[in-house]
């Protein structure tokens, strides 16, 4: 997934899944993180945080943090999501690429 914040560089975030489990690293911010997933219904999901993998950058993620996405389109190659945060009003918007190993 892609994102793109005004005023400042995209930032690539890689995402896999294996059952119940999300694991997300952000190479330009030295960061990853496991959070397990908890299915609304078929099209949202929430994101809770497990554990902090990794922070190269100190940033600190926040442990209390709940994402909530809903998939508003789906495509053979890719999703849309509408993000956001138990910690922020903002709602983002962002494209999955779907890469099946």
């Amino acid at each position: 997934m892609v994102t793109t914040v005004e005023d400042s560089s995209p930032i690539t975030t890689i995402i896999e899944r294996t059952g119940d489990f999300q694991y997300e690293r952000i190479k330009e911010l030295g960061l990853e993180i496991k959070y397990k997933v908890e299915w609304i219904d078929e099209c949202t999901y929430k994101l809770v945080w497990v554990k902090t993998i990794r922070d190269g950058n100190s940033i600190g993620y926040p442990t209390n943090q709940i994402i909530t996405n809903t998939i508003t389109k789906v495509t053979h190659d890719y999703y849309m999501i509408s993000s956001i945060s138990n910690l922020s009003k903002e709602n983002f918007e962002g494209r999955v690429e779907i890469v099946k190993r």
